[in-house]
């Protein structure tokens, strides 16, 4: 079915997307809330904001990756402008590169990107020994490239 409507127009809407948890209304710049909700009202909102916060790279990259296999360059055209193109390249290829069976919601997104270039093997016994030894992303990136240079050297 041909789309008659013009590529810079399926791009990103051209307002800034709302959407309103309770009294809070998350903007693309910040949120606002209305009246003074009490303390119990801000731990959903708070942590729905976390969640994006952590998951939105697996998101986009997932997305990307998805919906260029389905519509191939003309895909990729939508995010124009959104953020930088590196950026874009960056969460696709370690989406495309950690599958979600490897990936541990307990890890950073830093985390992932170090583990990437290993083999699914490799990636999920890093990621588990990362979460169980508490290491920062540095210091997980520091093992893997121990390891890896380990492993050309025999």
């Amino acid at each position: 079915m041909n789309d008659p409507t013009p590529n810079a127009e399926r791009s990103m809407p051209a307002g800034p997307p709302e959407m309103s948890v309770g009294p809070f209304r998350f903007t693309s710049v910040g949120v606002r809330i209305k009246g003074r909700p009490d303390i119990d009202a801000w731990k959903g909102p708070l942590q729905f904001a976390l969640w994006c916060q952590r998951a939105g790279p697996w998101w986009i990259g997932d997305l990307l990756n998805a919906g260029e296999d389905n519509f191939g360059e003309v895909f990729s055209q939508m995010c124009e402008g959104a953020i930088s193109g590196d950026q874009l390249n960056r969460y696709a290829s370690v989406a495309r590169r950690v599958p979600i069976g490897n990936r541990l919601a307990s890890q950073s997104w830093s985390a992932h990107v170090a583990v990437a270039r290993l083999d699914n093997a490799g990636q999920r016994r890093f990621l588990k020994l990362s979460e169980k030894h508490g290491w920062s992303s540095e210091e997980l990136r520091r093992n893997v490239r121990d390891y890896q240079r380990q492993r050309k050297s025999e």
